[in-house]
């Protein structure tokens, strides 16, 4: 099964069918996404004591551009998240959770 992001990739012309908004507008919505998420970040790390080293731990299951995407199917077919997971690879949990984050 493909993923709607890849679909999304491979044809931005179908971009506006499966999340609503053209191609053009989702990578905008993707780099203002990701700059908020460094902002956040920064804000985290001048807070905490760090026990690992930077760059330590387990690695993101799914990129901010995955995330987006996941959440823009959501709002624009209503699929339940146990079929987000399976179009996104990763459970319903963490479809659940990546919705919540990039909302």
């Amino acid at each position: 099964m493909t993923s709607p992001l890849v679909r999304i990739e491979l044809h931005p012309q179908e971009a506006k069918r499966l999340i609503g908004i053209n191609y053009e507008h989702f990578l905008a919505l993707v780099s203002l996404a990701e700059e908020r998420h460094k902002e956040k970040q920064a804000e985290i790390e001048k807070n905490q004591i760090r026990i690992i080293a930077k760059g330590g731990g387990r690695k993101p299951e799914m990129s901010s551009k995955e995330g987006i995407c996941l959440c823009l199917v959501y709002l624009r077919q209503k699929p339940i998240f146990e079929i987000l997971g399976l179009l996104f690879d990763v459970s319903k949990t963490k479809a659940n959770d990546a919705f919540n984050y990039f909302r």
